[in-house]
């Protein structure tokens, strides 16, 4: 389980919340929602990236996340983990997920409109920080390419993150795993030691469709199959429908972790009763996998939210008879959910009225009980029976002057349709109109929103009718599966668009279950849901497309809120209709058991200490009454805070963490990856502080910015020594540098400056005259040779070389002939040449540049020195095989020997290289060493020892452009590393 005490986790807290008052409301949704707040991780997202690490021995999660939380980031910080390890580089995440969401998880790994220039400095504030930034910025570092190609570029992101991600949806991975299913050998190639991430895991539940069968089925094969699979599972709703589900996930991280044999399942019984009370034998081993397997971070945050306001005329709780007969007391009442009521008229109550009785859990019984609730047409007709087709996707009443849809008719035939449509008549702003059915629901929805003055987004009504039309009441659009994906995109760009604030682009939005997941809207008022699903996940999941974070930021205070309309049907008899009956018993009887369990993961959650201020809204900010005006009749209300949040289905209680403490591990070593997780956070902060203040002193920096102190030098120097681009008070973009314990910002171009001069502004400047005496010469930076130019010119005194051998081994020969300085100047500006990515220390940008010589200068500290070290050992131990190396001004070899085709290593009483053409080292022994490389050496290059040995060391140069090189080669940097004492 996550240990709290190791220094990575213990540092990550939450902000403490204001004094609870209405000003401090409204300060905080506008600071945390204003467009140009800077992006920062929340701590749920380090905290999850450090637990789930590759370091870390937890391999099964449970994200339990809400609404608004960031989960998909909180994914991808995980993901990022393994993909910066080579060990997992070899396999792509893996990830599970519909569509829509499939593209919002590009967007968040990678948005290249999230982008920012200023002053010529590139920042890239989001999920993934400046990683894919700075992959890009390898490929193109100019400026104005970022302004003009921001097309071009945002299209090799998405080839970039192809290179590390693979999408796939639900019903295709169940296919994808059992078209493989006997071959074994292909699962473990496939998905040993891989990151599968699954968003809505509670689509993976056990269902009766033969997709979800294959899912299912699927899912349990790769885990009992494969072997290190890391597997992650995000879901708001981890009890879609019933409690039990939560077993169902306990079981799948049973078989993947090895701790639950494959022939058993766990057993619901093993740990609840019927009523999802934990029993008392178990709780404890239950709270225990809680903390080491799930995360609960609870959605809905009331300071980026929208508030949730109660429907103004919520109905009473008078029925006495329930739908299949039984006497209903005070007890049997409704718990926790309020809904609104319309009396039924004319031909719908005559069809309530005469509904069987029966307690339908079959999908198609529910149908036919449900659908009079909603409407029910002239004559209890089919819509067959009470429209023709005319034309596509347009229908005319059979009837026509009998208009049933319009404002005569209506009541009789839909008292929920009738209400709405009032409802939105008198109020303003955007409305949302749910229905789990489309052609008897959703779209005679809209063929009334038509006969009431509405009128379809697209221009084409869906009725079509020879009356004239009246004034237009606003736009609408039906969303459901017979729309196009252009045209559904089309619409929600222009309902989340700025120009439909108010509704004047979009004014009802109709949605179908396809709108259910992954779709989401901005500025909804109202939000009336026609029918009961059978659980209330569904019925969030639906409400949550149009409360989301920030998504009402652009209206006034008073006004960011959303009406919710949960609608019934009622009969005069005082008997409850199947819609009622549904919410009653299936959806508020099934919350009240999901909510046990739900109490049960955040009260164990593994981050419930980190996460207590966003779990757990103090009293005193549930109490603080905020004003708003109602959509409906711009009515002025108050509620108090926590009464405008999602039902939670249980009394209101605090939360309190209920965790095993953690122990002290004094072996514990904090990884080096924490280190870097936080890197970009810090540099805002730190461009933010040296912005106000040029100069800092290290112990300043420590009490400013209040974290480990290894963690803020090792950011220091890495800013330093990659070349971080601060900008200074003036706008100047700047560089970092150093002084003992002093840091201070040195404006690009101003190097040779004074510190005075580097942190003001220079005067305004004249020209003066000078004379010839009184120039002084100007010193400058070493500049990068240009190897191109220098092999055009260079004479090796061997005509035919340049047609023997490739540029790539001609520059590497020339470019360990330049001066050191030049040598290093072009090593840092990262041009290609032949052994560099050998002076790289892998996992660092470090160049090994000879022994205790490195660039940056800074002698390597934390885990960069260990990297260093290992490099310098490994290098060592590779020491064994006959070498050469160009090594102070000359060229020279080991001593070897060749027997039987076999080139051997000769270690004499010292071990040296010796200069080619010296002792041991001939013209006939440099012949025999050419043959043995498979070549001779030519006539023109035997006339004398320069010419003979240039050839030999080129022939040994390009033997490293082989796979494998019969010779070893050592250039000037690693021999000097080589030569100095261990």
């Amino acid at each position: 389980m996550a240990n709290l005490t190791h220094p990575e986790l213990k540092e990550i807290t939450n902000p403490v919340l204001p004094i609870a008052s209405l000003e401090n409301l409204k300060t905080m949704r506008e600071d945390l929602c204003a467009s140009n707040k800077e992006f920062s991780l929340q701590s749920h997202q380090v905290f999850l990236r450090r637990v789930l690490s590759p370091d870390s021995p937890v391999r099964n999660l449970l994200m339990v996340h809400g609404t608004g939380v960031g989960k998909t980031c909180s994914a991808i910080q995980i993901a990022e983990e393994y993909i910066l390890r080579p060990e997992y580089q070899d396999k792509k995440v893996l990830v599970i997920a519909n569509p829509a969401v499939q593209a919002n998880f590009h967007t968040e790994i990678f948005d290249i409109d999230r982008v920012k220039m200023d002053a010529g400095i590139l920042s890239s504030p989001q999920c993934t920080g400046r990683r894919y930034l700075d992959v890009l910025l390898r490929a193109d570092s100019d400026p104005d390419d970022w302004r003009g190609n921001r097309a071009g570029l945002a299209k090799l992101a998405t080839t970039v993150i192809d290179e590390f991600y693979e999408f796939m949806g639900y019903i295709s991975l169940g296919k994808y795993i059992k078209d493989h299913a006997n071959d074994e050998d292909w699962i473990h190639r496939t998905f040993d030691n891989r990151l599968l991430l699954i968003d809505e895991a509670h689509n993976i539940r056990l269902s009766g469709t033969e997709g979800g069968k294959e899912i299912t089925q699927g899912l349990e094969l790769l885990v009992k199959t494969a072997k290190n699979l890391v597997l992650v599972l995000m879901t708001a709703t981890p009890m879609y429908d019933n409690f039990e589900e939560i077993i169902y996930f306990k079981t799948l991280f049973g078989w993947n972790d090895r701790t639950l044999a494959f022939s058993k399942t766990f057993k619901v019984s093993d740990y609840f009763d019927k009523d999802a009370v934990i029993r008392p034998d178990t709780e404890q081993e239950f709270r225990d996998w809680i903390q080491n397997h799930v995360s609960f971070v609870k959605g809905e945050n009331p300071f980026t939210f929208p508030f949730r306001l109660p429907a103004r005329d919520v109905a009473p709780k008078d029925r006495t008879t329930g739908f299949l007969g039984n006497a209903l007391s005070a007890e049997d009442q409704m718990k926790y959910l309020w809904v609104v009521a319309s009396e039924a008229q004319g031909g719908q109550l005559k069809a309530l009225q005469g509904e069987k009785v029966d307690e339908a859990d079959e999908l198609e019984k529910r149908e036919a009980l449900m659908l009079p609730t909603i409407c029910v047409l002239p004559g209890n007709k089919s819509f067959e029976e009470s429209f023709q087709a005319s034309g596509e996707d347009q229908f005319r009443y059979r009837d026509p002057t009998k208009p049933f849809l319009g404002p005569e008719g209506l009541e009789s035939v839909s008292a929920k349709f009738a209400s709405v449509i009032e409802r939105i008549k008198d109020s303003k702003g955007v409305v949302m109109v749910y229905c789990n059915y489309v052609k008897m629901g959703a779209r005679l929805f809209a063929i009334a929103l038509e006969e009431h003055g509405f009128r379809s987004v697209t221009g084409k009504p869906l009725l079509k009718t020879d009356r004239p039309a009246g004034e237009s009441q606003g736009n609408y659009v039906l969303l459901s599966s017979a729309s196009s994906v252009e045209a559904t995109e089309a619409a929600l760009r222009k309902a989340r668009g700025p120009d439909n604030v108010e509704g004047d682009a979009i004014r009802v939005i109709i949605t179908t279950p396809r709108i259910s997941e992954g779709v989401n809207f901005k500025y909804i008022r109202q939000i009336h849901i026609l029918d009961p699903w059978w659980n209330m996940s569904r019925i969030e999941q639906v409400i949550g497309r149009g409360l989301r974070t920030c998504s009402h930021s652009a209206l006034p205070f008073e006004e960011q809120n959303c009406t919710v309309y949960l609608h019934v049907v009622r009969t005069p008899d005082k008997r409850e209709c199947f819609d009622e009956y549904t919410y009653r018993t299936k959806v508020v009887e099934k919350a009240i058991k999901i909510a046990r369990v739900r109490t049960l993961l955040a009260e164990s959650a593994m981050d419930c200490p980190v996460q207590t201020t966003l779990n757990n809204l103090d009293r005193a900010w549930k109490e603080l009454p905020v004003p708003q005006v109602r959509s409906e009749d711009n009515e002025e209300v108050g509620y108090p805070l926590g009464k405008m949040l999602a039902p939670t289905f249980m009394d209101d209680i605090a939360l309190a963490c209920r965790v095993k403490d953690s122990q002290v591990d004094k072996e514990h070593v904090r990884p080096f990856s924490t280190y870097i997780d936080t890197r970009d956070e810090m540099l805002n902060k730190l461009s933010k502080m040296f912005f106000d203040k040029p100069i800092w002193t290290r112990e300043n920096l420590f009490q400013t910015l209040k974290l480990p102190q290894d963690v803020i030098v090792f950011t220091l120097q890495n800013a330093i020594r990659n070349g971080f681009k601060f900008k200074d008070a003036f706008g100047r973009p700047s560089l970092l540098e150093s002084r003992g314990d002093t840091y201070a910002l040195s404006p690009i171009g101003y190097n040779s400056k004074t510190l005075v001069e580097r942190t003001t502004l220079p005067p305004n400047q004249k020209t003066v005259g000078l004379s010839a005496e009184t120039v002084e010469t100007v010193v400058k930076e070493t500049a990068v040779v240009d190897l191109d130019q220098l092999l055009t010119t260079h004479d090796f005194g061997i005509p035919e070389i340049k047609n023997q051998f490739s540029d790539n081994v001609l520059k590497g020969y020339l470019f360990d002939r330049l001066p050191a300085e030049q040598k290093h100047a072009y090593l840092r500006s990262g041009k290609p040449v032949m052994f560099r990515d050998r002076l790289v220390v892998p996992g660092t940008d470090i160049l090994v540049l000879g022994a205790g010589k490195y660039e940056p200068p800074e002698e390597p500290v934390g885990e960069d020195r260990t990297k260093v070290l290992k490099w310098i050992d490994t290098l060592r131990a590779n020491n064994t095989r006959a070498f050469a190396t160009y090594s102070e001004n000359k060229f020279k070899l080991s001593k070897f020997a060749i027997k039987d085709d076999v080139l051997e290593r000769l270690a004499g009483r010292r071990d040296v290289p010796l200069t080619c053409g010296t002792g041991a080292h001939t013209k006939d022994a440099m012949q025999k060493l050419a043959e043995f490389l498979g070549t001779k050496i030519p006539d023109s290059a035997l006339k004398n020892k320069t010419t003979w040995c240039t050839y030999t060391e080129l022939l040994i140069r390009k033997d490293q452009e082989s796979a494998s090189p019969k010779m070893a080669w050592y250039t000037p940097e690693e021999i000097d590393v080589l030569s100095a004492k261990e």
